[in-house]
């Protein structure tokens, strides 16, 4: 063992010193990325998230966001900074709504794939 390793074990806080400064730059190099990231490239992202959901999803989320419908057919840069609040808003809602839909849609009976026998599948013929 080298002097390093042994002072390191015997000071655990010097092991957590180590972890907070290599915290402390890979926060620095995130807030870096983030600054560098300009504001029309925020926005073109944002455009790529919008143009990857389909147009059915996107004019359903229009509708039920009290917007015209053909608002999903659109750009995201043609959808104001209100009509964007609305569809963020209900969004949400039915992300909590769909979620409470996952946990009740599980379970049941299975449907048969044959009709229910009739005795004269069993070769009986049914007195009528």
């Amino acid at each position: 063992m080298n002097s390093n390793q042994l002072s390191t074990r015997q000071v655990p806080h010097v092991r957590e010193s180590r972890s907070k400064d290599a915290a402390h730059s890979v926060g620095h190099a995130h807030l870096n990325v983030a600054y560098v990231m300009l504001a029309g490239d925020k926005e073109s992202l944002r455009a790529s998230h919008w143009n990857r959901v389909s147009p059915r999803v996107r004019k359903m989320l229009a509708w039920m966001a009290g917007l015209d419908g053909k608002k999903g057919d659109g750009t995201l840069q043609a959808l104001d900074a209100l009509e964007r609040g609305k569809l963020h808003c209900e969004a949400r809602r039915l992300i909590k709504e769909l979620e409470i839909v996952l946990r009740c849609a599980q379970g049941g009976q299975l449907p048969s794939q044959f009709p229910p026998a009739n005795h004269e599948s069993d070769g009986i013929a049914a007195k009528s």
